[in-house]
């Protein structure tokens, strides 16, 4: 599988999607006033990753700052994953955030809510870590 790499801009995020060995990164900004294009490479990848997925998928988040649209987006890529990963990967979802950053650490915590992962802040590494594994 072909590996999706996005360069950060002013307004949207490091993208990094490794078919490879099951690793998903996106870290940085997602402001963007038109989140389509940017998500539409994410659900358009993922869609075709999922068909054939690595036995374990590790998907990394870490935004520095996210805008209520990239949320949405972010919340429908999540409930992609959860949908059709069922029996085919086991996934691990980190939400990376500074240990004093309440606002992510409370985002991080809202949206995982809504999904069947559990969650655990890994104070040593200082940062919030999610963890799920889809239902088998």
């Amino acid at each position: 599988m072909e590996t999706l790499i996005k360069n950060a801009t002013a307004t949207s995020p490091y993208l990094e999607m490794n078919g490879e060995v099951g690793k998903i990164t996106i870290n940085g900004r997602a402001i963007e006033y038109n989140p389509n294009e940017f998500w539409s490479n994410v659900f358009s990848w993922t869609t075709d990753y999922l068909e054939n997925p690595k036995e374990f998928t590790t998907i990394n988040l870490n935004f520095e700052y996210i805008n209520t649209l990239s949320t949405k987006k972010l919340f429908v890529f999540l409930k992609l994953i959860e949908f059709n990963a069922a029996k085919k990967t086991n996934v691990k979802i980190n939400w990376i955030c500074d240990k004093d950053d309440d606002d992510m650490i409370d985002l991080g915590d809202n949206i995982i809510s809504l999904f069947r992962y559990k969650k655990k802040f890994v104070e040593a590494f200082e940062f919030f870590v999610i963890i799920g594994v889809c239902l088998i």
